[in-house]
This record gives C-alpha cells, sequence and structure tokens, in this order.
C-alpha cells in the first residue's frame, strides 16, 4: 500500500499565497493610482530603497492626493504630521505634474516640514 501526500491542502495553501501576493502589490501601487505627467529629467535616479515612503502627488490643477486619497490643502499638515508621529522614520515622495506651478510644491515641502519630515524624494520620469 502507498502512502501519498494529501494534495488538497497543499494546493489551498498556493491558492491562499497568490491571492495574498496579488493584494500586496495592488496596495503598494496604491500611490501610483494618480495619474500625473511628470516631468523628465536627464539627472534622475531610481532610489533602490523606497521604505518607509508616503507619496504625495499633486495633480495639474493643484489639487494634493496623500497616498492615493484626497487631501484638502488645509488638511495636509495635520495628516503629514500624524503619519510622522506614528512613524518617525517617514519619508516624503512628491509626484508633481509637469504644469504644477512651483508654488504648489513649495506649500507641500512647508507642510511636510512643519509636520517634521525633512527627507524629500521628487518624482521624475528618466529622460534618455
Amino acid at each position: 500500500m502507498a502512502l501519498g501526500v494529501p494534495m488538497a491542502p497543499m494546493i489551498d495553501m498556493v491558492f491562499l499565497l497568490l491571492v495574498f501576493f496579488m493584494c500586496v502589490s495592488s496596495m503598494s501601487q496604491a500611490g501610483h493610482r494618480v495619474e500625473l505627467d511628470l516631468p523628465e529629467s536627464t539627472a534622475s535616479e531610481t532610489s533602490k530603497d523606497l521604505s518607509n515612503r508616503v507619496i504625495l502627488s499633486i495633480k495639474a490643477d493643484g489639487i494634493f492626493y496623500l497616498g492615493g486619497a484626497l487631501v484638502e490643502e488645509a488638511r495636509l499638515e495635520e495628516r503629514l504630521k500624524s503619519l510622522s508621529e506614528s512613524y518617525p522614520e517617514l519619508k516624503l515622495r512628491i509626484r508633481a505634474d509637469r504644469s504644477v506651478a512651483y508654488r504648489d510644491v513649495k506649500r507641500a515641502m512647508q507642510a511636510a516640514t512643519s509636520a517634521g519630515i525633512s527627507d524629500y524624494l521628487y518624482g521624475t520620469l528618466q529622460a534618455e
């Protein structure tokens, strides 16, 4: 009599792992759901370490998105401060549309600085 390894529990486990990784990968891209026309830069480099980064997107009309959720400019500093208090090593990745006025980017940086975040990374497209 040959004893076999039961395959049903193994198949269930593989299916659960597949679902888990699909969910995690879609959640990790949540901040990129805001469609922007990023500026190009010939000197841009892709950061190897994107851990502890929250993505702040600024659309062409000056609307702010934190991670993918709409944030009123008046509440931006408050939201960044609560994130900074929860995660002291938090870093900010700013993605601004190429037609955004510099004053909007400056307001975002001022809100982050007031919230205690001083490490910024700017999102650009790498020009060839």
